[in-house]
């Protein structure tokens, strides 16, 4: 009876030792959880705080390139626009030039008509004014057939040169829109990406946790199917397996 009890004691003991290296386990699995947890969501703040840095970096840069862009254009435009008006006061001085010139041929070759018609008075007063309407139409034919013609072509280039520059505004201001709209979508990506990192953290931080705590509710009722198996040949009663101390009285 007495080498019962001592079995029974024996085993008791071995059991509360079993059961506490089961919490102490258990508080270290549990702390080193924490830390695992605390550790990843450090690691996706800092993920967070690196992205969200370079998505202002990036943007500050597209916004500089975007400025400079738009000073070059705006500079380029008023060049463009100071050298039209330069080839329009050109075009429009040469063309003065060239009508004043022809006036003052016209006028020379109608003098020289009428002092040849004055020193020869038998001449026709009808063939002097041919010669004057020859050299009209001459003066007319040299304005309309070179002068203008010059004038309108030098005029289409520039007009062409115009609507070049406005096209290029134009594509400069869509690649600038483009390219704000690049922006503005990478920092949608970025907040979306960090978003489903810090979801996928804490679900598995979750996942986790939901993981170590059944292991822990089992761990102590496992201990109490153990003495069954190891006392079957003992004869021990239910009484003393149910109470861990019950054999601690007879001592």
């Amino acid at each position: 009876m007495s080498e019962q009890k001592e079995s029974s004691v024996l085993f008791n003991l071995k059991e509360l030792m079993n059961l506490e290296e089961d919490r102490i386990q258990s508080e270290e699995e549990a702390q080193q959880q924490a830390q695992e947890e605390a550790r990843a969501r450090a690691e996706a703040e800092e993920r967070r705080k690196r992205a969200e840095e370079e998505a202002r970096i990036q943007a500050e840069a597209d916004a500089r390139a975007a400025e400079e862009r738009a000073v070059r254009e705006e500079a380029e435009r008023k060049q463009r626009a100071n050298e039209e008006a330069a080839l329009r006061v050109r075009l429009e001085a040469e063309a003065k030039a060239r009508a004043e010139e022809h006036q003052r041929l016209l006028e020379h070759e109608q003098q020289l008509a009428k002092h040849k018609a004055s020193a020869k008075k038998g001449v026709h007063p009808g063939i002097i004014l041919g010669l004057v309407g020859v050299l009209l139409v001459g003066a007319l034919g040299s304005y309309f057939g070179v002068v203008k013609p010059g004038m309108e072509r030098r005029a289409a280039e520039a007009q062409a040169a115009r609507q070049l520059a406005e096209q290029r505004a134009r594509e400069a201001a869509d690649a600038r829109r483009a390219a704000e709209e690049a922006t503005a979508s990478q920092r949608a990506e970025a907040a979306a990406r960090m978003r489903a990192e810090a979801a996928a953290t804490e679900a598995n931080a979750a996942a986790a946790q939901a993981a170590s705590s059944p292991s822990q509710n089992t761990g102590g009722s496992s201990m109490h199917h153990r003495p069954h198996g190891g006392m079957s040949s003992g004869g021990m009663s239910s009484g003393a397996s149910d109470d861990p101390l019950a054999g601690l009285d007879g001592i």
